[in-house]
């Protein structure tokens, strides 16, 4: 029934057998069975998509509710033996899911062996697409979304930095006026992140328009963007958490953009609707643990 269910949220058996890590025949097979067994089809195929019939329909909202008993059952079974298991699925933005969440999942792991913990990383947009579809037992996210089937926590403070080559003019100064950032090639991540979302935010409250800047390359890896910046191919902002080694090691130059605000919140992110497995539970209280809205270790 849970491959059914897989399937029916992701309306396509590749992607159901890519999530229960499954062979795509598997799963065929599975409906196929079920379909037997009930004496009626229960999904119509085509090239684009799998959709649900009417018997489909009725199933499925069963298949929801033996899906929270599952879930319920498992948790409790796990409380009394005192032991946390199964898959863990976590959804989380770029920066987030390469420079910060791998320090939380690695200490997790070590208090909670029998959990196999998979990271999913995208932009804002593609993760929460992700979280609504289910297939993600929660995020942590770059952006504020305003959803009414998402619950979200404040969970870690950031703020987005300029950087630019340590052979770049602005080099040696602190801070740069709007006007100067505005004449200078940009090197942004693209549409649609959290990053984007904050930079354009700060760059608007000092009057500048992000449709005038001169943005010669918009990349989807902060690395691509550092890359980019210590050849000298322009200025970029991204999190100072993305360039903490750069900027010990003087590879890269942090600048401040003068009357600019560039903080945000990272958020943890999750359905109001799906039911939490004891896995997903003990990592919520796990981050919620942490102190919130500080550094990670090591930072100056």
């Amino acid at each position: 029934m849970l491959v059914f269910k897989a399937v029916a949220e992701q309306k396509s058996f590749s992607r159901a057998a890519q999530l229960l890590h499954l062979t795509q025949p598997a799963i065929s097979l599975h409906i196929q069975t079920l379909e037997e067994y009930f004496g009626t089809r229960l999904l119509e195929r085509s090239n684009r998509q799998v959709t649900l019939t009417e018997a489909g329909r009725i199933l499925y909202n069963y298949a929801q509710e033996l899906s929270r008993l599952y879930n319920e059952a498992q948790k409790a079974l796990a409380e009394i033996g005192g032991k946390v298991r199964g898959q863990l699925v976590v959804g989380a933005t770029l920066t987030i899911g390469e420079y910060l969440l791998p320090r939380f999942t690695g200490q997790f792991k070590k208090q909670y062996l029998d959990v196999d913990i998979t990271v999913q990383i995208a932009n804002t947009q593609e993760i929460i697409r992700r979280l609504l579809a289910g297939e993600l037992d929660l995020s942590v996210i770059e952006g504020q979304i305003e959803h009414p089937n998402l619950i979200q926590e404040d969970f870690f403070q950031d703020e987005l930095v300029i950087i630019v080559s340590t052979n770049h003019p602005w080099s040696c100064r602190g801070e740069i006026t709007p006007e100067e950032l505005q004449a200078e090639p940009l090197i942004l991540r693209e549409k649609g992140s959290g990053t984007r979302q904050v930079a354009e935010a700060g760059l608007k409250q000092v009057g500048l328009n992000p449709a005038n800047l001169k943005v010669i390359m918009e990349l989807g890896s902060t690395q691509a963007i550092k890359e980019a910046v210590e050849a000298g191919l322009g200025a970029a902002i991204i999190s100072r958490l993305a360039v903490k080694k750069e900027s010990r090691h003087n590879l890269l130059r942090e600048v401040r953009l003068k009357g600019a605000d560039f903080r945000r919140t990272f958020h943890l992110a999750y359905s109001r609707h799906k039911h939490h497995s004891a896995a997903a539970q003990a990592f919520l209280d796990f981050l919620r643990a942490t102190p919130p809205l500080t550094r990670p270790e090591g930072d100056e």
